[in-house]
């Protein structure tokens, strides 16, 4: 009888050995399947690997909304934004492209209409008064607030 059909049924069931990667192919399919991604939890407590700006450089400037909560919203991005830089932002804007941070909510309109983005830097204005620097126990008030069930 033939390798071919006796040892058939078991490279369909293990692929990866079939292939001619062999342990360097099984280690890159299990690597690829837990990679770590934006949103997902990091051992540090964050969501984001921070990046880009951590300034108030490019924020919109407050003065221009009358709304007085979006006004406020947007001084807080002025005032806290290297704490910004390093919160997940529950809102969705990472399908708008590259997502850098919820500080990047604030660097164009995103955040006018967003409760999301408005209360992310809520909660982080609210906790850095309070004392609290570690963005970590930030985010996790964060998505304690906004993060789906």
């Amino acid at each position: 009888i033939p390798a071919a059909v006796v040892l058939g049924p078991f490279f369909a069931r293990h692929p990866v050995l079939s292939s001619t990667t062999g342990k360097a192919g099984l280690q890159e399919q299990v690597h690829s399947e837990t990679a770590w991604h934006v949103g997902m939890l990091r051992p540090d407590g964050l969501r984001i690997i921070p990046s880009g700006r951590s300034d108030a450089s490019h924020v919109l400037n407050p003065n221009q909304f009358s709304d007085k909560d979006v006004r406020h919203s947007y001084w807080v991005a002025t005032k806290i934004p290297a704490t910004l830089n390093k919160l997940y932002c529950w809102c969705g804007c990472e399908n708008r492209g590259v997502h850098r941070s919820n500080l990047q909510c604030f660097e164009d309109q995103m955040a006018v209409t967003c409760a999301v983005c408005q209360g992310t830097a809520e909660i982080a204005w609210w906790m850095t008064q309070a004392g609290v620097q570690d963005a970590g126990k930030i985010q996790a008030a964060v998505d304690a607030k906004w993060a789906p069930n």
